[in-house]
């Protein structure tokens, strides 16, 4: 029996919901910026700046050959073998951050709703509704993604309401500004707050290829961005006006802790378990960018399609969530020390920045080339 079909091809609106919801993702679960405490909002609003300028940067190489994406760009810059010597460290990048996200989500709900169940249950649950949904191909996710938006953005929104209305918020909180001068802003902002969230968009370098109206895609990206970090800073915002400056460098999810504060009319309570849902939504897009980059690698380097591969690896990802680390902090320490210099940097700066300029040199003599036979 033949396999259907796949539909590969976005919409820009698709495009622009599962970037944001993408930049959502972890964000809501464990925060950014909270070494920077009252300042927090300062560092993620200059980093929102900082991630739309490397968002062009990553459609200005994707526009130097339309049509071809992040692993085709590498092995059309440095060769077939080098190329896909390349692409499989980045497929293995790309895996491994999807455990990543994955672990974060999993820590979150058998905290919160699922205290007794076993982290291999959510996970491997967790994998099977990724997978399938990548099987079907890339237009199914993002229609999936379309009926997750709403949600997303209407009840992030309405958590900060609920929060000020329950009176529980103290706007000296976000006092003195810049106390300690800009230093431990700046800080801040390299590595951690540039690689996480803004960096990790390198993902959209394997999906914006298949965006029907790709020329407008590097604008949709660019105001994505700026919006998404715009509720970053509304969420960041909500968490120091709420828990304050000492609790949330504590807090291990600070949103979590900010939405239980919230009682209006002693009616409405328990809104973190509407925080866990947007979480979900926002994991789910997170993971499955991450999961079908590293799965359009394998395609590319072993030129199978890549919807062999979802089930195989969806069971190797689903365990690998559990062993990455023994437990919650080691995770959370290594996510701070580790990833951030040693993983983030070197696959989301260093290796483009270096094949950036080859790129140009191949696209331009290929560009010569074919002038010159067109003329002769």
């Amino acid at each position: 029996m033949k396999q259907q079909k796949l539909v590969e091809n976005l919409s820009l609106w698709q495009l622009a919901v599962l970037l944001f919801t993408f930049e959502i993702g972890s964000v809501a679960v464990v925060g950014v910026g909270n070494d920077s405490k009252q300042d927090a909002w300062i560092a993620v609003a200059l980093s929102t700046l900082l991630g739309a300028a490397i968002v062009t940067f990553y459609i200005m190489l994707l526009k130097r050959a339309p049509g071809k994406n992040l692993f085709e760009l590498i092995t059309l810059t440095f060769g077939k073998w080098i190329g896909k010597g390349i692409g499989l460290l980045y497929v293995f990048y790309f895996f491994y951050i999807a455990e990543r996200v994955l672990r974060d989500f999993c820590e979150l709900i058998t905290t919160v709703i699922f205290e007794n169940t076993p982290i291999e249950v959510i996970s491997i649950t967790m994998m099977g509704v990724i997978a399938y949904m990548l099987y079907l191909g890339l237009e199914v996710f993002g229609r999936t993604g379309e009926i997750f938006i709403p949600y997303v953005f209407t009840f992030t929104i309405l958590i900060g309401f609920a929060t000020f209305f329950s009176g529980e918020m103290d706007f000296k909180n976000l006092l003195p500004v810049m106390a300690e001068g800009s230093g431990p802003i700046i800080q801040h902002i390299f590595p951690r707050l540039l690689t996480f969230p803004f960096g990790e968009l390198i993902t959209f370098m394997v999906i914006i290829p298949y965006v029907t109206q790709f020329n407008k895609a590097g604008k949709v990206s660019v105001i994505t961005v700026l919006v998404s970090g715009m509720i970053i800073i509304y969420g960041t915002v909500i968490e120091i006006v709420t828990l304050g400056t000492e609790q949330l460098e504590r807090t291990v999810f600070p949103l979590l802790s900010a939405a239980r504060y919230i009682s209006l009319l002693e009616f409405i309570e328990r809104v973190d378990l509407v925080v866990v849902f947007i979480v979900m939504f926002g994991i789910i897009t997170k993971v499955s960018v991450f999961f079908f980059a590293g799965l359009k690698g394998l395609e590319h380097i072993t030129n199978i399609s890549y919807r062999y591969m979802v089930l195989p690896m969806a069971t190797i990802i689903s365990y690998g969530t559990i062993l990455i680390s023994d437990n919650f902090a080691e995770h959370i320490e290594e996510g701070i020390r580790f990833i951030p210099h040693y993983m983030h940097v070197p696959f989301q700066f260093i290796l483009p920045a270096l094949f950036a300029p080859l790129l140009f040199w191949r696209t331009k003599k290929q560009k010569r080339g074919s002038d010159t036979n067109g003329s002769k």
